[in-house]
């Protein structure tokens, strides 16, 4: 690996390296890490680290054979995201640095990260599919089918190859060579830039100016991500979703930070990431509680009999239950 003035900076190597058998849809690279599928075992994707060369301690296995993959190409290495599509032609997102494996389309064609942002954008049986924030996934999966624009690609026709996507402008190379073009709402770009500077002033007022559900679903998982509540409340209010409006609510309530985070990791449905929060700030009664209210009894009554508080409240609800 070269830098862009030519000076060596890296070379990656694991036992079994073929390189002949690598093309350019087994390789990707973005500014921390250098992902490649194992030519010998295709299921698997190898990390590498960009500046050392050496391989990373995480490596992603699919039950399918891959045959491609791309990492995202956004700046922050905590949010590096890997697209892939394997043998039967469905698509997967996963974090590089944590991998869970999650589906998100079905008979896809090819795909491409956004050069500038983290947006995502597919064909898929003759349509093209846009994710304007894929993150909303490890969010809140409704929000993730909210956030995101279908476009019949007609003109595209079978097996097309996506080249760029640049700021709102999708390149396709058609079968028979030739290049199309599909534009995109060019709002979400604009939307990454506020939440970017943390001004969701402003990204308030162009959902406001374009209403457009999509947008709204955007910004929604995106302040939900970066904890801002009250433009949670403002984006869900607009998508009509009341329930979750009346959950944040509920959650601004909240006395405490350890206790406010619970919850939140609860909304994003991290059920055991939230137990833990509560029960590393001593929040005992309300971690029991917490499992007593998603009907997980033993283990209510495992943290209560562990810390020797709660016994009988557990045991009441339990019967009040039965």
């Amino acid at each position: 690996m070269y830098n862009y003035e030519g000076k060596l900076i890296s070379t990656p190597k694991f036992q079994g390296l073929r390189v002949e058998f690598l093309n350019a849809r087994h390789l990707s690279i973005s500014s921390d890490v250098l992902a490649l599928i194992d030519p010998s075992n295709p299921k698997v994707v190898r990390v590498f680290d960009v500046i050392s060369g050496k391989p990373s301690n995480v490596s992603i296995e699919h039950s399918t054979e891959i045959v491609e993959m791309e990492v995202n190409q956004v700046e922050m290495s905590s949010e590096r995201k890997m697209a892939f599509i394997d043998s039967n032609r469905d698509m997967f997102l996963t974090m590089v640095h944590k991998p869970g494996i999650l589906k998100i389309a079905s008979i896809v064609d090819s795909f491409q990260w956004n050069d500038g942002n983290d947006m995502l954008a597919c064909i898929s049986d003759g349509k093209l599919l846009t994710w304007f924030y894929p993150n909303a996934i490890y969010v809140d999966r409704d929000l993730m089918n909210k956030a995101m624009a279908v476009k019949e690609a007609a003109d595209v026709g079978k097996l097309a190859q996506m080249l760029t996507f640049n700021g709102n402008i999708c390149t396709v190379r058609r079968l028979d060579g030739a290049l199309a073009t599909i534009s995109i709402s060019p709002y979400p770009k604009i939307l990454y830039e506020y939440v970017d500077k943390a001004d969701f002033e402003k990204a308030i007022r162009l959902c406001r100016f374009v209403k457009e559900s999509t947008l709204w679903a955007c910004l929604a998982a995106m302040s939900i991500y970066c904890r801002e509540l009250n433009t949670v409340e403002i984006a869900l209010a607009a998508i009509d979703e009341a329930d979750k409006v009346q959950f944040i609510n509920y959650i601004k309530d909240l006395p405490s930070e350890p206790s406010r985070n619970a919850a939140l990791a609860l909304y994003c449905k991290k059920v055991n990431e939230a137990e833990q929060i509560l029960l590393q700030a001593r929040l005992y009664y309300r971690a029991i509680k917490m499992d007593i209210k998603l009907h997980r009894w033993e283990r209510a009554l495992e943290i209560a009999v562990q810390n020797k508080t709660h016994v009988d409240t557990v045991i009441a609800y339990r019967q009040r239950f039965l």
